[in-house]
């Protein structure tokens, strides 16, 4: 049986808000006769996302953009899509006929939304505009003294435009001034480093609260005291665990039978991701990302070391501070007390914390030859992840909505 990895990559709207998930994948070594590479990597994509994993542990209620070959978009329909989620890319080095614009034509006009990928202003595309819904145009390859004029142009379609490789700040806001209106790249997940930057007061009061949670000599007492200091904190926690989610025998009513159930470094765990959640102007997904990370790396540790598994979950929700504070993660470290294992592991990659978090962060940006762990095997790591994004949907909207 042969291995196909599915990974995601975000999209966002005007706003920053989540408006969709690209799923991507490893083209397959095999060799047959009646299919291309191409066909047989998208076939089995489709059959692990949709038909094993299920979209909803891959990208829960939000809408898919999935890579179709000439061959499956000629099939009529392609796939038993869900119309309502799910966005047909037509790559752009695909081959336009005749044959296919009619069947793009069909597969518009039954209600599916066609998204042009890598679109190069090119006159080849004229026949194809009228039935997309979503122009995707990569940025590295814009030609910024054109531009404007070629979205205006590309706006007579009524299409959205998306912009991927999006890289900088100052690259987002360009666009956005164009009217762009979905965006993708890794500016949305990679913190904006300025040299010299001061923390303001909301990020220095949460940093505090950091240091104080994370003290790796807080007492299961000191934790429950520091805790009820902060009324909202602790109605957070005691939601989440007395939510359908959780499903518990009987009501927590306090922090304290709440370090009971959880444990004293599961609840500090927890209780970082709801004062990180607290910083403002970060796309929610940056704590759906949190969330992955660290029941990707307890699910790595787990399988080798279970006294390490609430330390991996920590470090993997701690390893996105530096995007959600745009600081590095050396200087916000300096300030807080956490196990010599879990900094060697968020600095340097080192050591068996520091080996599950380099695979969670391959998985995560789709370097397949580096996702890898230990002797586990690939089928195993892809289930680990699938659990870990399951896992992180549900618990993001218990914890933060």
């Amino acid at each position: 049986m042969q291995n196909i990895f599915v990974g995601r990559q975000a999209i966002y709207d005007r706003d920053l808000r989540l408006y969709a998930y690209e799923l991507l994948y490893r083209k397959s070594l095999d060799n047959r006769a009646h299919l291309s590479d191409g066909d047989l990597a998208s076939s089995r994509l489709i059959l692990n996302a949709f038909m094993e994993i299920g979209l909803e542990k891959i990208a829960g209620d939000h809408r898919v953009f999935l890579n179709l070959t000439r061959r499956l978009l000629l099939e009529q329909p392609p796939i038993p899509f869900d119309k309502e989620r799910v966005v047909l890319e037509i790559l752009e080095d695909i081959e336009l006929d005749t044959e296919l614009i009619h069947s793009l034509k069909s597969l518009a006009g039954e209600g599916y939304v066609l998204a042009l990928d890598d679109f190069e202003f090119e006159p080849k595309w004229e026949p194809v505009l009228p039935h997309a819904r979503i122009v995707k145009v990569e940025v590295p390859t814009l030609d910024w003294d054109n531009l404007e004029a070629r979205v205006h142009k590309l706006k007579q379609h009524q299409v959205l435009l998306l912009a991927e490789k999006v890289e900088t700040k100052s690259e987002f806001t360009k666009l956005r001034e164009l009217e762009f209106d979905l965006f993708q790249g890794y500016y949305f997940s990679r913190p904006q480093i300025i040299s010299g930057k001061r923390l303001n007061g909301n990020q220095l009061f949460i940093l505090k609260l950091l240091a104080n949670l994370n003290d790796t000599a807080i007492t299961p007492v000191q934790l429950e005291a520091l805790i009820r200091q902060d009324p909202g904190l602790v109605l957070n926690i005691l939601r989440y665990l007395n939510s359908a989610a959780i499903a518990l025998p009987r009501k927590v009513e306090s922090i304290k039978q709440a370090i009971v159930y959880m444990g004293l470094n599961r609840l500090k765990a927890w209780a970082s991701l709801l004062i990180l959640s607290r910083i403002d102007d970060k796309p929610e997904e940056m704590f759906t990302t949190a969330l992955v990370r660290a029941h990707m790396c307890a699910g790595l540790i787990g399988k080798i070391d279970n006294s390490l598994v609430d330390q991996a979950l920590t470090t993997g929700l701690l390893s996105i501070m530096d995007s959600l504070m745009d600081c590095t993660l050396a200087e916000i470290i300096a300030q807080i007390p956490l196990a010599d294992t879990i900094r060697e592991a968020l600095l340097e990659r080192r050591g068996i914390l520091g080996k599950a978090l380099s695979c969670a962060l391959a998985f995560e940006n789709c370097d397949w030859d580096q996702a890898a762990f230990q002797d586990l095997t690939a089928n195993t790591i892809q289930e680990l992840y699938n659990h870990a994004t399951s896992l992180a949907f549900q618990e993001r909207d218990n914890l933060l909505h």
